[in-house]
């Protein structure tokens, strides 16, 4: 008896079957799975950066030692009196002498 007096009969019972159509309806967010492939990926991508960056770093390394040895042979040459015809367009001969 109390549903009667309750005033549920003057309600709207379609918009609770819309609301939950929508709810059924709408789309779901992605489940993503990060399977053992992508890490795995991923992991090459961060072991190639880190390659990458040791191989540029051993190559500068190895410039500035063929430079630092490049001065110390000239200097040496020059305290010995030996004069031989430099290249115009490396580094060594645009500097500046100290």
């Amino acid at each position: 008896m109390a549903a009667l007096f309750s005033g549920d009969e003057n309600r709207n019972v379609y918009a609770e079957d819309d609301y939950r159509a929508y709810l059924i309806s709408r789309n779901p967010p992605p489940i993503v799975h990060h399977s053992g492939a992508v890490r795995l990926k991923r992991l090459q991508v961060h072991a190639r950066r880190v390659v990458h960056g040791v191989d540029s770093a051993l190559h500068w390394l190895i410039a500035a030692l063929e430079r630092s040895k490049t001065r110390r042979i000239q200097r040496e040459l020059q305290l010995r009196g030996i004069r031989y015809a430099q290249r115009n367009d490396d580094d060594a001969s645009q500097r500046q002498p100290k």
